[in-house]
Parts: structure tokens; sequence; C-alpha cells
């Protein structure tokens, strides 16, 4: 009985350090009494975590890209998952963000290494202050299924903003289409 309590508390209290861990790398938007947080969270020779790191969000229609329609439809990717990390070092703030999603081929895919767009653009108090378009390429073969990829924007460097006011933005851009104005341009 007394080793089944210890295995209790040891499992216990690894939940509680596993939810301190998560909790410092994101942010929620719901209601209920907070707590003013530390300015960092720890220290190390890469900088420093801060307690602040906006999530990544996708603008609506930038989450899915089809190439082709019909019987010409050569793949559909699409996002599945973002995440992101940040660290504070001489005054700038370090961003990675990352992006998950699939690539499934279509009745006219062809064998061959496909090329996703995926930008990743940053607002500070709707000013933007980063925009990267970066290209991730994929494997794709008309028998070969769903093919995953994972794309990451390791060069993200911004000054730390005064407030929590950064909005991040992640999604495929192939830039206009048919003279149209592109989503937050």
């Amino acid at each position: 009985m007394h080793m089944s309590k210890l295995i209790f508390a040891r499992n216990a209290a690894s939940l509680v350090l596993a939810g301190l861990a998560l909790g410092a790398c994101s942010t929620s938007g719901g209601g209920g009494a907070s707590v003013a947080p530390a300015p960092v969270r720890a220290a190390s020779s890469e900088g420093t975590v801060p307690d602040y790191c906006p999530q990544v969000s996708l603008r609506e229609g930038t989450a899915i890209l089809r190439k082709g329609e019909g019987d010409n439809l050569q793949y559909i990717a699409s996002i599945s998952g973002t995440t992101r990390s940040c660290r504070v070092r001489d005054g700038q703030l370090y961003m990675e963000v990352g992006i998950a999603g699939r690539v499934v081929p279509g009745p006219a895919a062809r064998s061959g290494e496909v090329q996703l767009p995926i930008r990743v653009a940053i607002l500070d108090a709707n000013q933007l202050v980063y925009s990267q378009l970066g290209q991730q390429p994929v494997g794709v073969t008309p028998a070969g299924g769903a093919q995953d990829f994972r794309y990451v924007d390791r060069a993200i460097r911004i000054a730390v903003p005064k407030g929590r006011s950064l909005v991040v933005y992640a999604g495929f851009d192939e830039g206009p289409q048919n003279g149209a104005k592109r989503p937050g341009s």
C-alpha cells in the first residue's frame, strides 16, 4: 500500500510539472483571475524564455492549397497544426514558428517534388513587423498516398513588444490571384 501511494505522488508531481512547462509556452484567451507573471521564466546562453509568446493563427483561406480542379487536381495540401517558441536576447525577440501538414495527391498527380509556399507574418499593434515567404518541398507520387510535411521559420528577430500586442499568422501564400489583393496586404 505504501508503494502505491509513492507511485501516485510521483505521477501527480510529474503531471503538475508537465502542466507548468506547457503553460510557460502558451497563452489562453480564457477569462478568470490571473496572476502577474514574472518578467522571464528561465535564463540560458541562448537568452531567456519570456512570459509571453504569442499563439500562431491561420488566416482564413490560407490553411488549404489546391493545385488544379476536378480530374486535373494535382494535389491538395493542408495545414494541420502550428507551434512556436520564443527567446529574448539583446533586446530582440527570437521566435521559431513551426507548421505541420499533409499533401494528398489528386487524380492528375505526377511523381516528383512540389514546392509549398508558406508565409509567416507578424503584426505588432496592426503594423507589419515581419513577413517571410518560404518554400517547403514535398515528394508526391500518384499512388503513394498522403505525405506529411513540417516547415520551421527560424529567422524571426523582432524588437521585444511593449505589451501583448503581437499577432502571428502562418499559411499558404501563392501571392495575388487574378489581380486580387492578398489577405493582410
